[in-house]
């Protein structure tokens, strides 16, 4: 027998916060991606009186046609839980490549202010070492996209901007920067290489999400899913 694996991580999650007590009228912030809409079919009711912050416009998108009440920025600077998937992801540590989807500036502004951050993901997306199978996503300033190809070149990093069959030219975020995918193989240190790519000037943020998770779940073909309780780092000051 085999199992849906995105539906056996959500249904981990779902486990996880039904212990939290949520109270109706608080803020669930909810990220983007097939995981996720996996996560909302099993957590429809759970959700209810919810009120849920968005990681992007096609998110936004899916909540309203769910009939929920969406909140967007820059309503609130505290969110009590947030949910989201991953491209590639090392259990053990919890770190993250992110950003397949276009959202990783909403994303990581989720998990930074979010009091408890739940990453759920398909057995697939583990990754010994991340890079191993993704590139890295940064969403850039579009007039220093030059500079920035330049720079990552002189790092000895393959970079390209993303593109899509549905436009002409690079792909544009929902905050007006450019998505620029860096090839980088499997990474030794992810925080050295964030703080790396961050350093350059006009690279707004990066998909490496390190130090972020308070829990990653792994759904397993075999109906079942495994959870890795973490050790959190990188939080809002306020929390």
């Amino acid at each position: 027998m085999s199992c849906d694996t995105k539906e056996m991580a959500a249904l981990g999650a779902l486990e996880i916060i039904k212990g939290l007590d949520l109270r109706d009228g608080e803020l669930v912030g909810i990220g983007t991606g097939s995981t996720v809409r996996a996560f909302l079919d099993v957590a429809h009711e759970l959700l209810k009186g919810k009120r849920l912050m968005s990681s992007s416009n096609s998110t936004a998108l899916e909540l309203s046609g769910r009939g929920f009440d969406v909140i967007y920025y820059p309503s609130t600077s505290y969110v009590r839980l947030y949910v989201d998937g991953a491209d590639e992801v090392v259990p053990a540590t919890g770190d993250m490549i992110k950003g397949g989807g276009g959202a990783l500036l909403g994303e990581k502004i989720l998990a930074f202010a979010s009091a408890l951050n739940i990453f759920i993901v398909s057995e697939d997306k583990v990754v010994e070492r991340l890079g191993s199978r993704s590139p890295v996503p940064i969403e850039v300033l579009p007039e220093a996209l030059p500079f920035i190809m330049e720079s990552l070149k002189a790092m000895g990093l393959k970079a390209s901007p993303r593109t899509s069959a549905g436009k002409m030219g690079p792909v544009i975020s929902d905050w007006r920067g450019v998505i620029v995918d860096v090839f980088t193989g499997p990474i030794g240190d992810p925080r050295r290489l964030n703080e790396s790519l961050k350093s350059i000037p006009g690279v707004i943020e990066t998909g490496l999400f390190v130090g972020l998770a308070d829990y990653v779940v792994v759904g397993r073909r075999s109906c079942t899913y495994d959870v890795y309780r973490l050790r959190r780092v990188v939080k809002a000051p306020y929390l």
